[in-house]
Protein backbone atom coordinates (compact mmCIF):
# COMPACT_ATOMS: atom_id res chain seq x y z
CA UNK A 1 0.00 0.00 0.00
CA UNK A 2 2.81 2.40 0.92
CA UNK A 3 4.54 1.70 -2.38
CA UNK A 4 1.35 2.54 -4.31
CA UNK A 5 1.04 5.85 -2.47
CA UNK A 6 4.72 6.60 -3.18
CA UNK A 7 4.28 5.83 -6.89
CA UNK A 8 1.13 8.00 -7.04
CA UNK A 9 2.89 10.89 -5.29
CA UNK A 10 5.84 10.60 -7.67
CA UNK A 11 3.51 10.68 -10.69
CA UNK A 12 1.70 13.75 -9.31
CA UNK A 13 5.00 15.57 -8.72
CA UNK A 14 6.27 14.72 -12.22
CA UNK A 15 2.97 15.86 -13.77
CA UNK A 16 2.97 19.15 -11.87
CA UNK A 17 6.62 19.85 -12.69
CA UNK A 18 5.95 19.28 -16.41
CA UNK A 19 2.97 21.67 -16.34
CA UNK A 20 4.92 24.43 -14.62
CA UNK A 21 7.66 24.34 -17.26
CA UNK A 22 5.19 24.79 -20.11
CA UNK A 23 3.15 27.64 -18.65
CA UNK A 24 5.97 30.16 -18.67
CA UNK A 25 6.39 30.73 -22.41
CA UNK A 26 4.07 28.38 -24.22
CA UNK A 27 0.52 29.30 -23.23
CA UNK A 28 -0.40 29.54 -26.92
CA UNK A 29 0.63 26.79 -29.30
CA UNK A 30 2.15 27.58 -32.72
CA UNK A 31 -0.18 27.64 -35.68
CA UNK A 32 -0.95 24.18 -37.05
CA UNK A 33 0.55 25.08 -40.44
CA UNK A 34 3.87 26.26 -38.93
CA UNK A 35 6.94 24.39 -40.26
CA UNK A 36 8.27 21.51 -38.16
CA UNK A 37 11.96 22.54 -38.00
CA UNK A 38 13.04 24.91 -35.24
CA UNK A 39 12.77 28.56 -36.11
CA UNK A 40 14.55 31.62 -34.72
CA UNK A 41 13.30 32.36 -31.18
CA UNK A 42 13.50 35.40 -28.94
CA UNK A 43 11.78 38.57 -27.76
CA UNK A 44 10.54 41.26 -30.13
CA UNK A 45 12.48 44.36 -29.00
CA UNK A 46 11.91 46.79 -31.89
CA UNK A 47 9.46 47.33 -34.72
CA UNK A 48 9.61 49.40 -37.92
CA UNK A 49 6.75 49.25 -40.45
CA UNK A 50 6.29 45.53 -41.30
CA UNK A 51 9.60 44.42 -39.70
CA UNK A 52 10.45 43.23 -36.20
CA UNK A 53 13.79 42.86 -34.41
CA UNK A 54 14.03 39.57 -32.50
CA UNK A 55 16.83 38.97 -29.97
CA UNK A 56 17.40 35.54 -28.48
CA UNK A 57 18.18 35.73 -24.71
CA UNK A 58 20.35 32.60 -24.89
CA UNK A 59 23.87 33.80 -25.63
CA UNK A 60 26.73 31.99 -27.32
CA UNK A 61 30.31 32.32 -26.03
CA UNK A 62 32.49 33.07 -29.08
CA UNK A 63 35.56 34.24 -27.12
CA UNK A 64 37.55 31.08 -27.97
CA UNK A 65 37.52 32.23 -31.62
CA UNK A 66 38.27 35.88 -30.81
CA UNK A 67 34.59 36.90 -30.74
CA UNK A 68 32.36 38.26 -27.99
CA UNK A 69 32.00 36.38 -24.72
CA UNK A 70 28.27 37.13 -24.83
CA UNK A 71 26.96 36.92 -28.39
CA UNK A 72 23.17 37.19 -28.55
CA UNK A 73 21.67 36.06 -31.88
CA UNK A 74 19.55 38.89 -33.32
CA UNK A 75 17.66 39.34 -36.59
CA UNK A 76 15.32 41.76 -38.29
CA UNK A 77 12.41 39.92 -39.94
CA UNK A 78 10.36 41.62 -42.64
CA UNK A 79 6.84 40.61 -43.70
CA UNK A 80 5.47 40.59 -40.10
CA UNK A 81 2.30 42.69 -39.79
CA UNK A 82 0.96 42.69 -36.19
CA UNK A 83 3.44 41.34 -33.64
CA UNK A 84 3.89 43.60 -30.61
CA UNK A 85 7.01 44.57 -28.70
CA UNK A 86 7.77 42.32 -25.74
CA UNK A 87 6.23 39.21 -27.29
CA UNK A 88 8.24 35.97 -27.28
CA UNK A 89 8.17 34.53 -30.81
CA UNK A 90 9.48 31.80 -33.07
CA UNK A 91 10.02 32.86 -36.69
CA UNK A 92 10.57 30.71 -39.77
CA UNK A 93 12.05 32.27 -42.92
CA UNK A 94 10.99 31.78 -46.51
CA UNK A 95 14.45 30.44 -47.45
CA UNK A 96 15.60 33.53 -49.33
CA UNK A 97 19.19 34.70 -48.74
CA UNK A 98 19.78 36.35 -45.37
CA UNK A 99 21.89 39.46 -44.89
CA UNK A 100 24.66 38.86 -42.39
CA UNK A 101 25.72 42.14 -40.77
CA UNK A 102 24.73 42.05 -37.12
CA UNK A 103 21.84 41.98 -36.53
CA UNK A 104 20.97 39.88 -39.56
CA UNK A 105 18.00 40.39 -41.87
CA UNK A 106 15.57 37.85 -43.31
CA UNK A 107 12.05 37.61 -44.69
CA UNK A 108 9.59 35.79 -42.41
CA UNK A 109 7.37 33.08 -43.84
CA UNK A 110 5.46 32.29 -40.64
CA UNK A 111 5.56 33.25 -36.99
CA UNK A 112 4.32 31.73 -33.73
CA UNK A 113 3.68 34.00 -30.76
CA UNK A 114 4.02 32.50 -27.27
CA UNK A 115 2.34 34.11 -24.31
CA UNK A 116 3.39 33.64 -20.72
CA UNK A 117 0.69 33.12 -18.14
CA UNK A 118 -0.08 36.35 -16.28
CA UNK A 119 0.88 35.75 -12.63
CA UNK A 120 -1.85 35.79 -10.00
CA UNK A 121 -2.54 39.35 -8.90
CA UNK A 122 -0.86 40.96 -11.93
CA UNK A 123 -2.77 43.51 -13.99
CA UNK A 124 -0.47 43.36 -17.01
CA UNK A 125 1.28 40.53 -18.84
CA UNK A 126 5.00 39.82 -19.13
CA UNK A 127 4.95 41.27 -22.67
CA UNK A 128 3.34 44.48 -21.34
CA UNK A 129 6.06 44.73 -18.67
CA UNK A 130 8.83 44.24 -21.25
CA UNK A 131 7.23 46.84 -23.52
CA UNK A 132 7.05 49.24 -20.56
CA UNK A 133 10.74 48.65 -19.81
CA UNK A 134 11.71 49.30 -23.42
CA UNK A 135 9.82 52.62 -23.34
CA UNK A 136 11.42 53.84 -20.08
CA UNK A 137 14.21 56.40 -20.51
CA UNK A 138 16.93 53.94 -19.46
CA UNK A 139 15.46 51.26 -21.75
CA UNK A 140 15.53 53.61 -24.74
CA UNK A 141 19.28 54.17 -24.24
CA UNK A 142 20.08 50.52 -25.01
CA UNK A 143 20.99 50.13 -28.69
CA UNK A 144 20.12 46.44 -29.09
CA UNK A 145 18.17 45.25 -26.02
CA UNK A 146 18.34 41.65 -24.91
CA UNK A 147 15.73 40.63 -22.33
CA UNK A 148 17.49 38.40 -19.82
CA UNK A 149 14.84 38.07 -17.12
CA UNK A 150 11.37 39.32 -16.19
CA UNK A 151 10.00 38.98 -12.67
CA UNK A 152 6.71 40.04 -11.04
CA UNK A 153 6.69 41.22 -7.41
CA UNK A 154 3.07 40.96 -6.24
CA UNK A 155 3.85 42.47 -2.82
CA UNK A 156 5.19 45.68 -4.41
CA UNK A 157 2.98 45.77 -7.52
CA UNK A 158 5.98 46.06 -9.85
CA UNK A 159 7.77 44.07 -12.53
CA UNK A 160 11.55 43.92 -12.77
CA UNK A 161 12.83 43.69 -16.35
CA UNK A 162 16.53 42.82 -16.60
CA UNK A 163 18.26 43.57 -19.89
CA UNK A 164 21.60 44.52 -21.38
CA UNK A 165 22.87 45.87 -24.69
CA UNK A 166 23.59 42.94 -27.02
CA UNK A 167 25.99 45.05 -29.13
CA UNK A 168 28.39 45.59 -26.25
CA UNK A 169 27.60 42.61 -24.03
CA UNK A 170 30.35 40.97 -22.01
CA UNK A 171 30.45 39.22 -18.62
CA UNK A 172 31.67 42.34 -16.79
CA UNK A 173 28.88 44.56 -18.12
CA UNK A 174 26.23 45.29 -15.53
CA UNK A 175 22.71 44.19 -16.20
CA UNK A 176 20.20 47.04 -16.37
CA UNK A 177 17.28 46.51 -13.98
CA UNK A 178 14.15 48.43 -14.86
CA UNK A 179 11.08 48.65 -12.63
CA UNK A 180 7.72 48.75 -14.40
CA UNK A 181 4.57 49.53 -12.43
CA UNK A 182 1.88 46.85 -12.63
CA UNK A 183 -0.83 49.25 -13.78
CA UNK A 184 -3.65 48.26 -16.10
CA UNK A 185 -3.16 49.79 -19.57
CA UNK A 186 -5.37 52.82 -20.28
CA UNK A 187 -7.10 51.19 -23.29
CA UNK A 188 -8.26 48.26 -21.14
CA UNK A 189 -9.63 50.53 -18.41
CA UNK A 190 -11.62 52.55 -20.99
CA UNK A 191 -12.94 49.36 -22.65
CA UNK A 192 -14.20 48.02 -19.30
CA UNK A 193 -15.97 51.31 -18.44
CA UNK A 194 -17.85 51.30 -21.73
CA UNK A 195 -19.33 47.83 -21.05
Amino acid sequence: MASRVSVLMLLVIISLTGCLGEVQKEGVQPRADAPREKGFTGYVVDRKEDSILVVNPEYEDLSANGGDSLYYPAKWFSNVPDTQLGTYVEVWTDGSPENEPYPGRARAESIAEYTAATPNGAKISEADAIRGGLYLTDGKEIGLPVIEDVEFHADKGIWTVRMRDAKSAHHDQAQLELEVQDVEPVEQVQDQKSK
